[in-house]
Parts: C-alpha cells; structure tokens; sequence
C-alpha cells in the first residue's frame, strides 16, 4: 500500500511538468517549412562537431535533403569554450551538401532562450513564417516552451538518437528550474 502512496504522489508531482511541457506539435506531412532553426550544443573542445551537434544537424540535413525545409538556420555562440556553435554545425552542413546560400547563421545566443530570440529576429527580418525546430530528443519539450514565446505556428522534430539517461536527468531538473524562473518572473511584473 505504501508503494502506491509513493506512486500516486509522483504522479501528482508531474503534473506541472506535463502542463507547461506538453507534447510539443509535429511536422505535418506534405508541409514545405521556410526554415529549419537548428538549435546549437557546445562543439568539443579542439574545435570539432560533437555528437549531439552531428546528430541536430543530420536531422536538418535530411529535412533540407528531403525538400522538406528549404533553408538551415543554425543557431549558437562559443558558449563553453572560443568555437561558435554555429560556424562547427554549418561548415559540417556544407560539408554534407547543403548549399551556403541555403544557410543562416545566428552566433549570439548562449542558452536555448536566446537561441530562440534572436532566431525569431532572422526569421522576421527575412519573412520566414512557417518553421520546425531541430533539437535533441530529451530537449524538445523544453525547446518548445521557449519557441511558443516567439511563435505562433511552428513544429518540433526531435533527433533520432538515441541519448544517455543522464541528459534526460538533468533536462527534468531543467525543466522545474524553467518554471521556477518564470514563476519569480510573473510575480515580479504584477
């Protein structure tokens, strides 16, 4: 009895996870999106494209390859260390045949806030309406909170990988320090 004690108060626990994170809206078939906003991870440390980065960019590049996007907008600075997100992820994309022309480049933001800030400006100042975000598969609900402040249409395609369970971890932990910030931020600006 005890155990189901336990379980019925992490079920209740989750429920503020489950409503402010839902499941995030998919791709429709048949849809050609204006742009892909590829979310950026840091690059290794000599320089190099990291597995989650290749992993966030293989995804963009068969969207792009499938005719199903028809630009990259990769996002992301040097965050922990001097190499730009978004240099690694798009030198690697015109590496796999994705036309420089076919990509943008946003090399400012240093969170997944700020990724989706500043894309939203590119995505305005070059009419871009009807886009889909790339990330990992344990970020895309997260992800998709932050996007839905700057969008109102958009879809969420998650990576195929397959991750570790400690990013899973700490992105649940991610996800109560989101709610937790934004609580602290609506009752500052009652």
């Amino acid at each position: 009895m005890m155990w189901l004690y336990i379980f019925i108060v992490l079920l209740v626990l989750q429920l503020p996870i489950l409503y402010f994170f839902p499941t995030p809206p998919k791709m429709k078939k048949g849809v050609v999106y204006d742009v892909c906003i590829v979310l950026g991870c840091p690059t290794k440390d000599d320089g190099s494209i990291s597995r989650m980065q290749k992993s966030r960019m293989d995804k963009a590049i068969a969207l792009y390859q499938e005719g199903n996007v028809k630009r990259l907008l990769i996002s992301g600075a040097g965050v922990r260390n001097h190499f730009v997100e978004a240099d690694v992820m798009a030198d690697y994309a015109r590496s796999c045949g994705v036309h420089a022309s076919d990509i943008l480049k946003e090399k400012n933001a240093r969170n997944t806030y700020d990724n989706l800030r500043y894309a939203k400006m590119l995505c305005k100042e070059h009419g871009y309406q009807h886009i889909v975000v790339v990330s990992s598969c344990f970020h895309i609900r997260r992800s998709s909170f932050f996007v839905r402040k700057f969008f109102d249409e958009f879809a969420m395609c998650p990576t195929d990988g397959k991750e570790k369970i400690k990013h899973y971890i700490s992105e649940y932990f991610r996800m109560w320090n989101t709610l937790y910030f934004e609580i602290k931020l609506k009752i500052k600006n009652r």
